[in-house]
């Protein structure tokens, strides 16, 4: 039986509705689907250069490398600020050297054993020291420092000046003379070393008698030579090994002396 008019429209208005419907339908799966599935697709303006979190897919190519932050730099007038090389746990060690004289084969101004400084203004040596919590840190857990000077070895031994729990010792030396010094920690910890001269002075590590690397301890093998005896003969003996920093080895506070590793004198009066 023949549909009316009327009716025959009503169902084609209905079947373009419903193809309209669907297609829309398919290209909203579409569009998701290109976009990972989902019921909310991401857009390029979602992801920022740095995301790689929920907003993102997978994080964003061509992030920025992040430059390491540069070191801080030394107060001004301040050469060397860090760690002593060759410190000991236990005893006592001395160190000073004098590196010119060694280099060059030239006798030393003042004595082979000290450092010299060759610069023409005056530096400040501070040994510095983690103590443990005071009162309670007697004299004995407080660390044994001493400075030896001149051609004569004079021994100097300033004040320690606390902060917290940091004990420290200053000494000052003119242009051209001669120091060294000797540390037993006891109870103290992480000695360190403060080289420093006037902020407008142009010295260097080098020029106020120093090691370029005041921080490590390299042994450098013991030289044999000849010596003259007392009697006129002649025979092998050796100053021994020292360190690379000035550290030359074991000290002694009662005799004020230190011994080096491996030196020794076949003189039969040094035997």
């Amino acid at each position: 039986m023949p549909l009316p008019f009327k009716s025959l429209y009503r169902v084609l208005c209905l079947v373009v509705l419903a193809q309209s419907a669907s297609a829309s339908a398919s290209a909203s799966a579409s569009a998701s689907a290109a976009n990972g599935g989902g019921t909310s697709g991401l857009k390029p303006s979602d992801c920022q250069p740095r995301d790689a979190d929920s907003t993102c897919a997978t994080a964003v190519a061509g992030t920025p490398a992040v430059a390491p932050a540069p070191p801080l730099p030394k107060p001004a007038g301040v050469l060397y600020d860090g760690p002593i090389g060759g410190m000991p746990s236990s005893g006592y060690a001395y160190w000073g050297f004098d590196f010119f004289a060694d280099e060059t084969g030239t006798p030393s101004l003042v004595r082979p054993d000290e450092f010299i400084n060759r610069s023409p203004v005056p530096v400040t040596i501070t040994l510095s020291f983690t103590i443990p919590p005071r009162p309670g840190c007697n004299k004995d857990c407080l660390p044994g420092v001493e400075f030896e000077v001149d051609a004569g070895w004079f021994k100097i031994d300033p004040p320690f000046v606390f902060d917290g729990d940091t004990a420290s010792v200053t000494q000052t030396f003119a242009p051209g003379r001669g120091y060294g010094w000797a540390i037993g920690l006891w109870q103290a910890t992480h000695a360190r070393l403060t080289v420093s001269v006037a902020e407008a002075s142009a010295a260097t590590l080098q020029q106020v008698g120093m090691a370029a690397l005041p921080g490590t301890a390299t042994e450098i093998a013991a030289v044999i030579g000849s010596c003259i005896c007392a009697d006129g003969s002649s025979a092998a003996c050796s100053d021994g090994s020292r360190f690379s920093n000035g550290l030359l080895g074991s000290y002694y506070p009662k005799k004020e002396v230190y011994r080096r590793a491996g030196a020794f004198n076949a003189c039969p009066s040094e035997r």
